[in-house]
């Protein structure tokens, strides 16, 4: 079968002949509809060696929805022909952690270590993967279910962290407003009764947060062409992006930064509110300094990563309810480096799709 790799650091995914694989006892294999690509797989391919803990080559595709093509031994909860979505998380079903439902912070997932990330991944015709790390689906097409397995269901687990502190009355801070900034708007509707802010460089992707539940969208940065006070989002005529946060809270019970820079940290700690929550999920490497008197009294920071089988089903639930808005823009499998290069651009309007 052809499958999209990664064979080599910095060099960017190639087509290759790869074989059809065989599901072990407790695995399914899966035939791919669908593959979502994630601003993380840009970050997997620019990586220098030694960087990660593991080393190519290996299919790409984090985010794979399909249906069943074969099933090993062990397992009887699936049928072929079933639809399902896999977890973007890998864990070894054994450990404390994942006993407890903590699947995400089992010692195989806190390598950084999934299918599509070192393992091989959605980007081929077939994928094989653990039967329990499978989510049937009921009446959700799989081409619209894949984005839900990182980008739906690690935002949802990252507004799950906050959301005790978020009572009537508070605000809750989104910094980036794309793929997974714009799944944590709708949950923090969904399950909060909270203001929900939405930061973000692109007009574009603040325009979407406010039509799917953001109450007020701003946008960081200098002003730019064509943007003058008068046309700002929310009258934002203030000097800086704190400032205008301030103006419509006084602190932010949550801030949930989907970004993960110097300056996205530097600006998540200076609005937080005392005794709140600053919940970091970008991956872009930022530090913050973090000590007595840095932090607002009583704030919790955490580093929040991927989810659970738990918060994966729920994410479906919702969505087979019709309580999702899944935005996609859909390229087919001989498109994949045309996707990867306007994900790399910022010029996709939508979630990446790639149909097999």
């Amino acid at each position: 079968m052809t499958a999209y790799r990664l064979l080599e650091w910095q060099a960017g995914g190639r087509y290759a002949d790869v074989p059809v694989p065989e599901p072990a006892a407790d695995e399914i294999l899966v035939r791919v509809r669908a593959v979502g690509l994630c601003h993380s797989d840009i970050l997997l391919q620019d990586s220098p060696p030694g960087a990660w803990p593991f080393d190519p080559g290996f299919t790409l595709g984090h985010e794979t929805a399909g249906h069943v093509a074969a099933r090993g031994a062990q397992v009887t909860n699936l049928a072929e022909g079933d639809p399902v979505l896999l977890s973007c998380v890998h864990s070894c079903g054994r450990c404390e952690r994942c006993l407890r439902g903590q699947e995400n912070y089992c010692a195989l997932s806190l390598r950084f270590t999934t299918r599509g990330v070192g393992l091989d991944g959605g980007l081929a015709e077939y994928v094989t993967a653990p039967a329990r790390e499978a989510v049937p689906l009921r009446a959700l097409d799989p081409a619209d279910a894949a984005v839900l397995a990182d980008a739906g269901a690690t935002a949802y687990h990252a507004v799950r962290t906050c959301a005790a502190v978020l009572h009537p009355g508070t605000a809750a801070l989104v910094i980036g407003a794309g793929g997974l900034g714009g799944f944590a708007v709708q949950h923090l509707r969904a399950l909060t009764r909270a203001t929900v802010i939405a930061v973000d460089t692109a007009a574009h992707r603040l325009e979407h947060a406010g039509r799917i539940g953001a109450h007020h969208t701003l946008l960081s940065g200098e002003p730019g062409p064509g943007r003058t006070p008068s046309s700002a989002p929310d009258g934002d005529t203030d000097d800086t992006t704190a400032d205008r946060i301030r103006a419509l809270t006084p602190g932010c019970a949550a801030v949930l930064d989907f970004v993960g820079t110097d300056d996205t940290l530097a600006l998540a700690v200076g609005v937080a509110a005392p005794v709140g929550r600053i919940v970091i999920c970008g991956a872009a490497g930022g530090q913050v300094p973090v000590g007595w008197g840095r932090l607002p009294g009583g704030c919790q920071l955490s580093v929040s990563y991927g989810h659970t089988l738990a918060d994966l089903r729920d994410v479906v639930t919702l969505a087979e309810q019709d309580a999702l808005h899944i935005a996609t823009e859909r390229f087919p499998f001989a498109q994949v480096g045309e996707a990867y290069r306007r994900l790399r651009e910022g010029t996709l309007t939508s979630r990446a799709v790639i149909t097999m």
